[in-house]
């Protein structure tokens, strides 16, 4: 048995978002694990102080009010999602 599986994705979009604090974009993103397809709806675009960075759709815990991801990828998919979200909002976009 190998722990290894296909996966692919593609940014479909990346709608940017003004005023909502540290928020600066939220992007739709699909992905193909194994033959079985799905869309993240909601990928967050943060503004922090080391630059723009990418986080999975949250969702507010109703029992404590916390945000809390609605979806947990493997960190080698997370971060290539995130770096192509990043490149989808073209350059200049980080200010």
């Amino acid at each position: 048995m190998t722990d290894t599986a296909s996966a692919s994705f593609e940014v479909l979009g990346v709608e940017p978002v003004r005023g909502a604090g540290r928020l600066v974009g939220l992007a739709i993103v699909r992905v193909e694990l194994e033959g079985v397809e799905l869309v993240l709806q909601g990928v967050q675009v943060l503004r922090t102080p080391a630059g723009l960075t990418v986080q999975a759709p949250t969702f507010r815990h109703p029992k404590h009010g916390c945000s809390v991801p609605s979806v947990i990828l493997p960190p080698e998919l997370r971060d290539a999602i995130g770096a192509e979200v990043l490149a989808s909002m073209g350059e200049g976009h980080a200010g």
